[in-house]
């Protein structure tokens, strides 16, 4: 069997912790560096190898995607990494699961939660068309395209956003859980941290900072930031709805409040004060 690639990497990680003083709760944050794996699987290449395992029909209730039933031709996605890679040699808690789409969308989510959830490589949809392998998607008035694969899950809420759900996929990548914290964490001001953790869970999966993050949505801080080139309260009401200023924008409604914007509009500009040359 040959071995998937794997990159020994420098890593840092925060410690959270609270300390009693004056009897109020202080946080404090400290860095400790340790050495992890960065484990690639190229999904095309296994199964042009014929290695992604037995296949199965598997029926989803309600697919977030599709927003109806939907079958699938797919095999155990769990089963396939512990398959390809030797889970006895990394921390599953310590670890992330990052999804690496051909459109550039790349959500992550706990190793250890995706293991548990039972979830499926869909690699054909039963109900295609004739003559097609998958149903096209419309989303936003934009037609897509869910193949080669697409991760399902029959046993989760398709309302749970801790799972990912990501077709058009090609790659999966472990890292640790906290690679992209050690980055982009404001740690020269913990004010931020509410803006940088909307970021992280709202903007990330397609939008990156310094190289790090999505590439669906244009790069936010290098060589500009957003921040230099729109006009802050622009900026601010775009996030809130994008569709209010681009006629069929890929960019969808997220949800958010126009203060959580705001939060999000002030770590972005605290970030373009520390930038990394690409």
């Amino acid at each position: 069997m040959n071995k998937p690639i794997i990159n020994i990497i420098i890593s840092s990680f925060f410690i959270f912790s609270f300390l009693s003083c004056d009897q109020k709760k202080e946080q404090k944050v400290e860095l400790t560096t340790i050495a992890q794996a960065e484990i690639k699987l190229d999904l095309l290449d296994l199964q042009k190898k014929n290695r992604l395992g037995k296949d199965t029909v598997v029926t989803i209730a309600n697919d977030p995607v599709y927003h109806k039933e939907k079958k699938y031709n797919a095999v155990s996605a769990s089963v396939l990494i512990k398959n390809e890679i030797d889970l006895t040699k990394i921390d599953p808690k310590n670890t992330k699961i990052v999804f690496e789409c051909i459109d550039g969308y790349k959500p992550e989510m706990p190793l250890e939660l995706f293991i548990k959830s039972n979830p499926y490589l869909a690699f054909k949809d039963v109900d295609a068309p004739k003559g097609a392998k998958w149903e096209p998607i419309i989303k936003n008035g934009n037609e897509m395209n869910a193949e080669p694969f697409y991760i399902v899950y029959t046993s989760v809420s398709e309302k749970d956003s801790r799972y990912k759900w990501p077709y058009n996929l090609v790659k999966i990548y472990l890292e640790p859980l906290n690679k992209s914290t050690i980055e982009l964490f404001p740690l020269k001001n913990k004010k931020l941290e509410t803006g940088y953790t909307l970021f992280k869970n709202q903007c990330l999966t397609c939008h990156s900072i310094n190289g790090i993050g999505g590439t669906m949505g244009p790069e936010l801080n290098f060589p500009k930031s957003v921040t230099e080139y729109w006009k802050e309260n622009e900026l601010v009401d775009y996030i809130v709805n994008p569709a209010s200023f681009r006629n069929k924008v890929k960019m969808p409604t997220l949800g958010i409040t126009k203060q959580q914007s705001q939060e999000i509009v002030d770590y972005l500009k605290y970030m373009s004060e520390n930038k990394k040359k690409l």
